[in-house]
């Protein structure tokens, strides 16, 4: 089971790397020019972790939990279901994504799909993902990457709502009845 997590989770996240490169791509021209280098260094530093999974891990962290079954399999999920909430939640948001945090011409405020339930979503599946990472690893450096994503992401998600309550009236109640990043509890 082991071997098939990391085959399974390694692929969930190419996956992810191939969808996001496409639709970075596809971006407007002005979105382009607004592409920055930390977007590209992010990915490279994903695929250096999954190709060289082993030599960071025995480098750069003890074991905090063994690996076991049981692990795997709530690790496959985790990655699994954040990276179709992620899919779901950027078919969701359509023309109004970009990489950086702007607000685009004829940008509106989505409130279907995943942003029904919460305002986050393409965050939420992204920490599902590194969390799923972090439960098949075990190991203290995929539990730090975890924390720094999550830290990353709340400072992000927090920039867009300063930036969305400013734009949209109607953010304020959109708010009020959602949740920032997991359904019904935060």
């Amino acid at each position: 089971m082991t071997h098939f997590s990391g085959l399974l989770i390694a692929l969930c996240f190419g996956v992810f790397i191939l969808y996001t490169a496409i639709k970075a791509v596809r971006l407007r021209r002005s979105e382009k020019r607004r592409l920055q280098v930390r977007f590209w260094l992010f990915i490279a530093f994903v695929v250096l972790v999954l190709v060289f999974r082993r030599w960071f891990a025995a480098r750069y962290g003890s074991v905090v939990w063994p690996q076991t079954m049981t692990t795997d399999i709530l690790a496959d999920l985790a990655t699994i279901g954040g990276l179709i909430l992620f899919i779901q939640s950027h078919r969701a948001l359509g023309r109004n994504w970009s990489l950086e945090v702007v607000i685009q011409e004829k940008h509106e405020l989505i409130e279907k799909g995943p942003y029904a339930y919460i305002r986050h979503p393409l965050y939420s599946g992204l920490l599902l993902m590194f969390l799923g990472m972090a439960l098949y690893c075990g190991r203290r450096a995929c539990i730090v990457v975890f924390v720094y994503c999550f830290f990353g992401v709340y400072l992000k998600s927090r920039m867009e709502e300063r930036l969305l309550a400013k734009t949209f009236p109607a953010y304020s109640e959109y708010k009020q009845r959602t949740k920032a990043l997991i359904p019904f509890i935060w």
